[in-house]
């Protein structure tokens, strides 16, 4: 089983490359820029609904791979992975998720906290570690968020954002099998996690035998997967392409995760009163 795992990461690491290689030979857009149309073109409600300008703006030269895959992904949360995630919250109390999800999360605390100080966070780095220690043991091994309860909140972080960080691109979008989006920078991120786990994973740290091990990533993705069955709805009534979706909702959490989406700095006053001047606009340096 290791042997599979280790092969599977190692296909994990090389699909940036693939990605890499691929946009090498695109010479129409650099990493971590948009390109946008230069013609002035009407919006309308139909347009926006339908992600024609998301579709047309958004650099995607993985985009015919990415779809296959994508497709994929479909097939199988359709017939497998929804299903069981349907089943599992219909039939295990809400009273018995929350301790499972909450123990799941306080498993990656040390991840968390580790990403943090990697981008000298330092006070969000100390603040999980706490987090990690007072649910570990008052909260009987993370089972309830006693930590949260008391106003230390869960901030979440990872590899992709720490490379993101430190300047490394965002590189082409990117889909992986099961796994969903991604990019090159994020999926560098994911392989990197999965070679360093013993330093960073309680359960490696535990010396858990390796079938009780790789139960907790199963259970945690069913877990997640419950998280967003609310999603499938939301998509459904937007009747747009689930790709187009997916990409763009995706790359923007990525991306103001990141601080690299100034919308936030602009408040409701400034918008309704037109307060912003030029100089405003031209500080917006991601257009």
């Amino acid at each position: 089983m290791r042997r599979g795992l280790l092969h599977g990461a190692l296909l994990l690491a090389l699909l940036p490359l693939l990605g890499a290689c691929a946009s090498s030979g695109d010479s129409g857009n650099p990493n971590g820029e948009d390109e946008w149309a230069t013609e002035d073109e009407a919006w309308d409600d139909d347009d926006w609904g339908t992600y024609d300008d998301w579709d047309q703006g958004t650099w995607d030269p993985l985009e015919g791979f990415n779809r296959r895959v994508h497709a994929f992904n479909e097939v199988a949360d359709r017939y497998a992975i929804r299903p069981v995630a349907v089943a599992y919250r219909d039939t295990v109390p809400s009273g018995v998720r929350r301790p499972i999800s909450n123990f799941l999360n306080n498993l990656r605390e040390p991840f968390h906290a580790g990403n943090q100080l990697l981008q000298g966070r330092a006070s969000a780095g100390t603040r999980s570690v706490t987090r990690f220690a007072i649910n570990s043991t008052i909260g009987v091994l993370g089972l309830f968020d006693v930590a949260g309860a008391a106003g230390l909140e869960r901030e979440r972080s990872d590899l992709g954002l720490t490379l993101g960080h430190w300047g490394a691109p965002e590189g082409p979008y990117l889909v992986l099998p099961l796994l969903g989006p991604s990019t090159a920078r994020d999926s560098s991120g994911l392989a990197a996690q999965y070679f360093s786990r013993e330093y960073h994973s309680p359960t490696h740290w535990a010396d858990i035998p390796s079938p009780e091990r790789y139960t907790v990533p199963i259970i945690a993705g069913i877990d997640t997967r419950v998280a967003l069955l609310s999603l499938d709805e939301l998509m459904a009534e937007t009747g747009t392409d689930s790709y187009i979706f997916m990409r763009e909702s995706y790359l923007q959490n990525r991306r103001e995760r990141l601080g690299e989406d100034d919308w936030g700095d602009w408040d409701d006053d400034d918008w309704e009163n037109g307060d912003w001047d030029d100089e405003d606009w031209d500080e917006e340096e991601d257009w």
